[in-house]
């Protein structure tokens, strides 16, 4: 596929070539994420043509050594000793090419562009804006997003997709924030509290659809607000966020299940919203301490 200039347009979730030789080693293909993808390489030297990304990606270099690397931002060269931990940002339909000089490992976080302008709009509602090409930041907020995307991604998403789906709401806010020609000013109602009969609405919903794979969405559309709104207002009033909140209730939700020996641990898993064993107990240990198995045997 080719853009209006004639350049080759790259779509990730599909096809690489021309921008990268290689097939990612990670990818979140699976995971059922509504506007974004996470893919992890280990890819050889690599010298691409000048083509187009059709999604906004962001490069995170991963451990190791530096990686020296030469890069073409509509025309504009510019060269980077590339250090791990160390971000690129590339917007959709900027005319790019590169040159890496070194194999190395690293990490690419993709936003579907209509999936970053329904963020955009919902929370500051611009005439315009335009997002600002990027190379060799220190950005620990951006780092940390993609350490947690790559986590999620390897442990099969053991919470199901809103974990993600949160991560990119708030990662979209940053790039406008920080990476863009607008200067974010928040609405007013993006301040206060849900009310008690819109948390109370929430919460039953939760506890009703606790088997199934909750989308941040769902949630925010219960109550007729954008995710990101819904976001921010769910934690002032909580003092967590929906997908913190939603683990908890699962993990509580599987503690009754526990003390009922007629259910095996791989159908409270699935009875709780888990997509397997392996998943469930991983979580479930980490918030409570012990394995599901010892839980029940402690009872």
């Amino acid at each position: 596929m080719t853009s209006v200039n004639g350049l080759p347009l790259v779509d990730l979730t599909k096809q690489a070539r021309p921008a990268l030789s290689e097939s990612p080693v990670i990818s979140s293909q699976r995971s059922q994420w509504q506007g974004i993808f996470f893919n992890h390489y280990d890819h050889p030297a690599h010298e691409s043509p000048e083509f187009q990304y059709m999604q906004h990606v962001i490069g995170i270099t991963g451990s190791g050594h530096p990686i020296s690397s030469e890069h073409r931002f509509e025309g504009q060269v510019q060269t980077c000793y590339c250090q791990p931990g160390e971000v690129l940002f590339i917007p959709a339909k900027v005319r790019y090419s590169s040159i890496w000089q070194q194999p190395g490992e690293f990490s690419l976080i993709g936003f579907l562009p209509a999936f970053f302008e329904k963020i955009v709009n919902e929370s500051i509602q611009p005439d315009r804006i335009e997002l600002i090409p990027k190379i060799g930041l220190v950005d620990p907020f951006i780092q940390q997003v993609g350490l947690a995307l790559k986590a999620d991604v390897e442990a099969d998403h053991p919470a199901g997709r809103m974990f993600g789906e949160s991560l990119a709401t708030g990662l979209a806010i940053h790039l406008i924030k920080h990476y863009s020609t607008w200067q974010m000013k928040l609405p007013l109602r993006a301040s206060g509290y849900l009310s008690k009969s819109q948390l109370q609405k929430v919460t039953d919903y939760i506890q009703t659809h606790l088997d199934q794979d909750i989308s941040l969405a769902d949630m925010a559309g219960i109550l007729g607000l954008s995710q990101y709104h819904f976001c921010r207002l769910f934690k002032q009033s909580t003092g967590r966020t929906p997908h913190q909140y939603l683990t908890q209730c699962r993990i509580d939700r599987a503690k009754q299940f526990l003390s009922k020996p007629e259910l095996t641990i791989t159908e409270i898993a699935f009875e709780v919203g888990f997509t397997n064993h392996s998943s469930f107990t991983r979580l479930f240990r980490q918030c409570v301490g012990v394995t599901p198995k010892m839980f029940r045997e402690s009872r």
